[in-house]
């Protein structure tokens, strides 16, 4: 569990916040939704298992958090760090609540105000408050929460560790003749056996539609039957007993590859070892981007899309990796990496006319002297034959 210290200091930093932006009170939104729901934890370690919620932060005062009302018979899920829990009727009017305790009300930062915040929560907010600015405070807590503490990398060790185990796993019982819901169905046990919570568990392969067009299809395994020559990608995201995510991604085969998929393999591996070389202090995510597309370029092959993002408690968290490079984003175009980050890398990449795609993901964190991937397993393709497990050549 994290210490009273590492949320004292969170506090600190958020006051600190609204000292700076002149705000009376700040507002971080969640719902359970797995890229939404983060904010509220790391602020209170409450970790919102349905609905929505908020932590709300007053400056000088402990944070309180306002849940569906519904959710009141799960109070032995409370975590230690809040002491004032709210359940109302309506989350509009909780928050209404909780702000009157603010010696005044005038300027409100709300983090998720876009995306999260629901509209009867925003009226019902502008009609108790009616002179009061409501301020999108988005970027400003991504900044806040975008250097991990020594606490908060020794989380993302911790689900790294989980996910080592479940791909150990699968290397063990991965076959021809079995299906992905097979699989995954023994990497979520292994998950949860070890503390891991919120799995997200996808299959990726390349197929051929009844038209004869040619798609990658991902999501989560189904009753596909792996045959000998099929890749089996994978794509595992959990969070581990502290709340942080880490991911991990590999191709794993059987009978000898053909020369497309092992060149989709290696470049994807190059890719990722291309950014792992260039996550250095003071680099920028567009660089790192450029990085990877140069090295998956040499393979004779294309990214899809962006290639990665910063992860946390939340499981995309800012700044993302590339998404000023290939589309508009959220970026602002100045972004910095920093000691403390921690990134998921993973470039996406497909070979309509061989019919072959390649994914892989690792997570890392930057420190002074470079990236550390946090996975002990090899960035690589891997081939399962005789009972043996190999790694792919070039």
């Amino acid at each position: 569990m994290p210490t009273l210290a590492e949320r004292d200091r969170r506090w600190n930093q958020l006051d600190d916040l609204c000292k700076r932006q002149g705000f009376d009170a700040i507002i971080i939104s969640g719902n359970d939704y797995r890229g939404h729901k983060g904010g509220v934890r790391w602020v209170s370690d409450y970790n919102m298992h349905h609905r929505s919620g908020h932590a709300v932060k007053i400056p000088g005062r402990p944070a309180s958090v306002v849940i569906s009302g519904n959710l009141a018979g799960a109070r032995a899920r409370q975590a230690d760090w809040v002491e004032d829990y709210n359940f109302p009727g309506s989350i509009g009017e909780g928050l209404i609540e909780v702000l009157k305790a603010a010696p005044k009300v005038e300027r409100i930062g709300i983090a998720g105000l876009g995306q999260i915040l629901k509209v009867d929560e925003y009226l019902a907010l502008t009609q108790a408050f009616p002179n009061a600015e409501l301020v999108d405070a988005t970027h400003d807590f991504d900044l806040l929460r975008q250097v991990k503490s020594a606490e908060e990398i020794a989380g993302l060790e911790e689900s790294a560790y989980i996910l080592d185990q479940c791909f150990s796993r699968l290397l063990e019982i991965a076959r021809p003749g079995i299906t992905e819901r097979e699989i995954g169905s023994e990497m979520y046990r292994v998950g949860h056996q070890l503390g891991g919570e919120d799995p997200l568990f996808l299959t990726m392969y390349h197929d051929t539609l009844r038209d004869g067009n040619q798609y990658s299809s991902f999501g989560p395994p189904r009753g596909r039957v792996l045959g000998t020559h099929d890749v089996h990608t994978f794509s595992f995201e959990i969070t581990g007993p502290m709340g942080y995510w880490t991911e991990l991604s590999r191709m794993v085969t059987f009978a000898k590859p053909n020369a497309d998929q092992k060149r989709l393999a290696a470049a994807v591996t190059a890719g990722i070892g291309a950014a792992q070389e260039t996550l250095n202090p003071g680099t920028s995510p567009a660089d790192v981007q450029r990085a990877i597309i140069a090295a998956i370029a040499s393979h004779g092959a294309t990214s899809t899309y962006w290639s990665g993002h910063s992860i946390g408690i939340d499981v995309l968290e800012y700044p993302w990796i590339g998404l000023d490079v290939v589309e508009d984003d959220t970026n602002t175009g100045d972004e910095v990496i920093a000691e403390g980050n921690t990134i998921a890398i993973h470039p996406m990449l497909i070979d309509e006319d061989h019919g072959v795609s390649g994914y892989m993901s690792d997570t890392f964190v930057v420190e002074a002297e470079g990236a550390r991937k946090l996975s002990e397993h090899p960035t690589a393709f891997y081939r399962i034959s005789k009972g043996e497990v190999h790694v792919v050549e070039d």
